[in-house]
């Protein structure tokens, strides 16, 4: 019985690719240099800071510390701006919520940045647990640790978890956890990426298609 479903932040839950792309394009600008364009900056949407900076500057050559703090200092004040919620997701959590199942968000995302966005959604009350990339004692994605730590705190079986992510990291914590596997193929996929290897458990297209997955025992208590 599936008591427990744990969702990746950004390209699974939520779409923060608006406000990254954004604060990229900004720091570029302030370089002098090109402009992102939304197709590219989604694909990498979820992998850091560095991977925008490494699309326009050179790691040996260019200061990526000082060009760090811009962009942290820049997407500190858009981060709010279009953190939007995959469609689906707000039917989803209702869904989940009439039936008793709990769900919570397990992030590499810095937590002052993730605290705020599932705030920004009045979100912070029904979110039953929240585990974060900067997390003091745990290693980030693909290490099991978040994900064991958020099953812990509620304790839960990780056999009664499911995990649900956008990328190979998360693929890669949740089989390291033991936990059942779910790949978001609506998020920030890349084009080059080889999903068919990544042996995830399910793979869905629309959040909403979790609540009738084959083989979960979620699929009896929810319609």
């Amino acid at each position: 019985m599936i008591r427990l479903i744990l969702f990746d932040l950004d390209g699974t839950f939520v779409d923060t690719a608006f406000d990254i792309i954004e604060s990229a394009n900004i720091v570029f600008k302030n370089n002098n240099k090109l402009n992102i364009s939304y197709e590219a900056g989604r694909e990498i949407a979820s992998d850091g800071i560095k991977a925008f900076l490494r699309y326009r500057f050179d790691e040996q050559e260019d200061n990526f510390d000082l060009l760090s703090k811009e962009f942290l200092n820049i997407y500190n004040q858009k981060f709010l701006n279009n953190p939007l919620l995959f469609n689906g997701i707000h039917q989803l959590l209702k869904d989940l919520e009439c039936n008793g199942v709990k769900w919570g968000i397990v992030t590499n995302k810095a937590r002052y940045f993730a605290e705020n966005i599932i705030r920004h959604h009045n979100l912070t009350e029904k979110c039953s647990v929240l585990m974060c990339g900067d997390d003091e004692g745990f290693k980030p994605k693909p290490s099991p640790d978040l994900l064991l730590q958020a099953c812990s705190v509620l304790d839960m079986n990780i056999s009664d978890t499911i995990y649900v992510g956008d990328g190979h990291r998360d693929i890669l914590s949740a089989r390291s956890a033991k936990i059942k596997s779910v790949l978001a193929c609506y998020g920030y996929l890349k084009k080059a990426d080889l999903i068919d290897d990544w042996d995830a458990d399910y793979l869905i297209h629309n959040p909403l298609e979790i609540l009738s997955l084959d083989g979960l025992a979620l699929n009896n208590s929810l319609s």
